[in-house]
């Protein structure tokens, strides 16, 4: 009986590495925390500058602030990934972080062509809300690699962008700050919060 329960145990155990092994897992909680005070400054420079999403005429300005702000948060996250892998000594382009990559490349291609549509039809008000849902999916697909704190900061993101694009157009830069903003740094802080033993 003990060989058996010796057996169940060790089963259990290969179980959980091997799942731990196939969970990505070098997401830095700094580069969450900077990517919600990038979109914190790109909204205070919005409203600094008197720019909106409801304005057609305001198109060049946000494309320039938010594709800043974008195109930041992507560089300080891929050196802040590639710097905690390497700390932990493991690659960071591994096969997994390939995989975890590719899996989120539909949704970034929905949300760079509505992006496109918009820019070009003035239709800005939908911008907001739909980079809310395109990243919401992409993170949504690297929760599949990542752990529960990833997907719940996508549905939060899927959520509000819903809410934004069914009532709450007229509020986008308001719901940028909240979303991009605040839910990054909900993210950072879950990220490097440890529980006290």
């Amino acid at each position: 009986m003990d060989d058996r329960d010796d057996a169940a145990r060790n089963l259990e155990r290969i179980r959980a590495l091997m799942e731990r092994a196939g969970r990505y897992s070098h997401f830095s909680g700094y580069s969450a925390l900077l990517a919600g005070a990038l979109a914190a400054a790109g909204a205070l420079l919005c409203r600094g500058f008197q720019v909106n999403f409801n304005f057609p005429a305001h198109a060049r300005p946000l494309a320039a602030i938010w594709g800043g702000v974008f195109t930041l948060a992507l560089l300080q996250a891929v050196a802040l990934t590639v710097a905690h892998a390497r700390r932990r000594g493991e690659p960071a382009w591994s096969h997994l972080a390939q995989q975890a990559v590719a899996s989120m490349l539909p949704a970034a291609f929905v949300g760079a062509a509505i992006t496109g549509y918009g820019l070009e039809t003035g239709q800005l008000d939908l911008l907001p809300p739909m980079w809310m849902l395109a990243y919401g999916s992409c993170l949504m697909s690297l929760g599949f690699y990542a752990d529960w704190r990833i997907r719940i900061v996508a549905a939060l993101f899927l959520l509000a962008g819903s809410a934004t694009l069914f009532w709450w157009k007229e509020y986008g830069l308001r719901m940028m700050l909240v979303s991009f903003g605040g839910f990054h740094l909900l993210l950072g802080a879950l990220i490097l919060w440890k529980p006290r033993p």
